[in-house]
């Protein structure tokens, strides 16, 4: 039995480090390519992601006066997509073309160079386009349009400086013009100082001046809150000014619309006021045709078959109809919403209707139209027929 059992041979050391060896030599080309493969995809993902398209500045550079602006804008696109070293100069050309670094290094100042060219006019690039680095490009337009020691354009900013107003603009337009201004001539006639406490000293000194230059701009309306800062014993900073200012501006606005509203409420309440009518309570009412008080006539029993009396006119007899009833007979004067259908016509003169008119007028009922509502009716009717009974009863139903 013992014989016959198939235990495992042993495996020297020497033997196991030879069937290694040979695998390494069988398979050492397989992983070497392998390895090729995945540093090249790895170059060419860095690559892809480090060139992409760029966004345009909102300024093109047309000539000294846009240079600032535009370099600004260009500088800081470049240094977000970290490609401002081939604007600079300190991303090298490499000696070999053909190499990986080469072919990403032309690559890359291609793109910079095209999107450089795109960001000025036509006439600036006509000028730098056949040159091919695009440091060289940067570095020419910079030496020609930075107008850095123009005392022309200086002279310019200086000017449009002390012509500068508020006028209509809004407070934040009036400081952003300022603001832009300021920089500008900063940038066209700087000051050296290799104190750095006399810098200090100095950059103060500006302040001081650039807040009485913001402050003496504004339009009138804010000269209260100009002359609450002003007398508040220390100029502020600018920025304490402006923000100062900006609350003024908000108040002033809710305070005008306030006053519109406010206006308009008033208006609309003495409108209503004149529009309201007095109710007469029930013991002052009288009627006409009874003589009873407590109702108008347009309610009177007698005339709205309260009893079995027939229906009656002013005059105490008639013939009772109903509005749409053309036919002859005799029966109750009622209408069928229950007021009686009689007319009344009073002929006089025009002197009491001129009495009649100063009686309305002598009412104190409150309301503002009992005087006017019957001048028009007077006028029209000069001729001396006037229902006044209908008047009132219409006007107090």
């Amino acid at each position: 039995m013992a014989g016959n059992g198939s235990a495992p041979a042993a495996v020297t050391a020497g033997e196991l480090a030879a069937v290694l060896q040979a695998m390494d030599e069988k398979y050492s080309a397989l992983l070497e390519a392998i390895s090729k493969q995945a540093t090249r995809s790895k170059s060419d993902v860095e690559m892809k992601e480090e060139i992409h398209p760029l966004q345009m500045p909102h300024v093109k550079l047309e000539g000294p006066e846009s240079y600032v602006s535009w370099a600004e804008h260009a500088e800081t696109i470049l240094v977000s997509s970290k490609l401002e070293g081939y604007i600079l100069g300190t991303v090298e050309k490499p000696e070999e073309g053909g190499s990986k670094e080469g072919q990403k290094w032309r690559m890359t100042n291609a793109l910079v160079r095209a999107w450089l060219l795109s960001s000025v006019s036509s006439q600036i690039a006509k000028q730098v386009e056949r040159i091919k680095d695009a440091s060289e490009i940067w570095r020419l337009l910079k030496g020609t349009y930075s107008g850095v020691g123009n005392e022309m354009l200086a002279c310019k900013i200086q000017k449009e400086l002390q012509e500068l107003s508020q006028g209509e603009r809004t407070v934040v337009e009036y400081v952003s013009e300022l603001k832009r201004l300021w920089s500008d001539l900063d940038y066209y006639d700087p000051v050296e100082m290799e104190c750095g406490k006399c810098a200090e000293e100095y950059n103060k000194w500006t302040e001081r001046r650039r807040v009485r230059h913001f402050l003496n701009g504004l339009h009138p309306r804010f000269e209260n809150r100009r002359a609450a800062l002003y007398g508040s014993g220390k100029l502020p900073s600018l920025e304490h000014a402006i923000s100062a200012i900006v609350s003024e501006e908000t108040r002033l606005k809710l305070e005008a619309v306030g006053s519109v509203g406010q206006g308009v409420s008033q208006k609309r309440s003495a409108f209503l006021a004149t529009e309201q009518r007095v109710e007469i309570s029930p013991h002052e009412k009288k009627c006409f045709e009874c003589g009873q008080p407590g109702h108008l006539k347009v309610a009177c029993p007698q005339l709205t078959g309260g009893g079995r009396g027939r229906g009656q006119d002013w005059r105490g007899r008639g013939r009772g109809r109903f509005s749409n009833a053309r036919g002859g007979g005799r029966g109750r004067g009622v209408y069928p919403s229950g007021r009686a259908n009689t007319c009344t016509v009073v002929e006089m003169t025009a002197d009491e209707l001129e009495k009649w008119h100063q009686f309305f007028k002598n009412l104190s009922l409150g309301d503002g139209r009992s005087s006017e509502a019957h001048a028009p009716s007077s006028s029209a009717n000069f001729s001396g027929t006037w229902d006044w009974k209908k008047d009132w009863d219409g006007e107090h139903a």
